[in-house]
Order: C-alpha cells, then structure tokens, then sequence
C-alpha cells in the first residue's frame, strides 16, 4: 500500500522567496549625470577612485592619486549590510513585508556610507595646486573627494522587483 503525502506551503513566502531571484538594487551614478564641466559624474568617480592622470595643452602632465572610496566603503561596511539583509529578508520570506521596500532600504544605508566615505577626507590629501585651483573659483574646502559636491549629491538608487 503507497504512502499518501500532501506537503503544503506557504504561497506568500513561496512567491517572495521567487521574487528574489529577480530582484536587484544599484547604487551610484547613472547615464546623463554630468559634472558642471560635463564630464560624466560616474567617469570622475570611476578616475577618482582609481587614479588617473590629466595632460594640459602645454605638454605637462600630473598624477591624480587613486582614493578609493568604493573599496573602503565596502571594506568597513559589508558586513553591516550583509547582516541587515539577514535580518530582513526574513520578513520577506514570511510576506510580512515587500522586497522592493527591503531593497530600497538597503539603498538607502549603501548610500548614505558611500557619502561618510567621501566625507572622511580619503587620503593621500590634496596638492597645494589643487587647493590653489579650487580657491580660485572660490571653493575653500579641502576634502579630497568633494570640489563641486555633484558626485556627493548626485548619488543615485535604482531597485527592481521581478514579477
């Protein structure tokens, strides 16, 4: 005689648990941000995080030092958000609440630590050239990564939920 079976589950959790295969959140800078001398906001993040050197019509040439920000961030914050997901996907799992809300909310946090990263002066500091330059156009301040406060202020979020 065959042994009957009925194994139920929870369509709610089942559905959210689906969901997260499709589900995705972006932080940065995106197509059409541009700096005030319209450079592409992601291209001076991408060259201030990895070092780049500028040439001037006259010949000369200048290193512009890596700071990377984006790997200290994640350095001394991975952690944090892996375990803030933990915590929160449950509720998820258990249709207690929405993924796209989660998403957002881990956005939100990897945001806001990208900007204590930009805010905390990534050395090496800045040449006295640069300092020059930036005064000249009246911008007294000397943290590394923020002249024209764009990239700082232009920081985006982007969630998406599969259906």
């Amino acid at each position: 005689m065959p042994i009957k079976m009925e194994v139920k589950t929870n369509k709610k959790a089942e559905k959210a648990i689906n969901s997260l295969k499709d589900g995705y959140v972006k932080i940065g800078w995106f197509e059409g941000q541009k700096e005030p001398n319209g450079l592409p906001v992601a291209e001076n993040a991408y060259m201030q995080n990895k070092g780049f050197t500028v040439t001037y019509k006259n010949g000369n040439s200048v290193y512009v030092p890596a700071r990377p920000f984006m790997q200290i961030t994640f350095d001394d914050n991975a952690v944090k958000w892996n375990e803030f997901w933990k915590r929160k996907y449950k509720d998820v799992a258990n249709g207690k609440a929405k993924l796209k809300k989660l998403l957002d909310e881990l956005g939100e946090i990897v945001r806001s630590d990208i900007r204590v990263t930009l805010r905390s002066n990534v050395q090496p500091k800045l040449r006295e050239s640069t300092l020059k330059a930036r005064r000249s156009r009246g911008n007294y301040r000397t943290t590394t990564l923020i002249d024209s406060g764009t990239m700082y202020n232009s920081i985006l979020i982007q969630s998406e939920v599969g259906k």
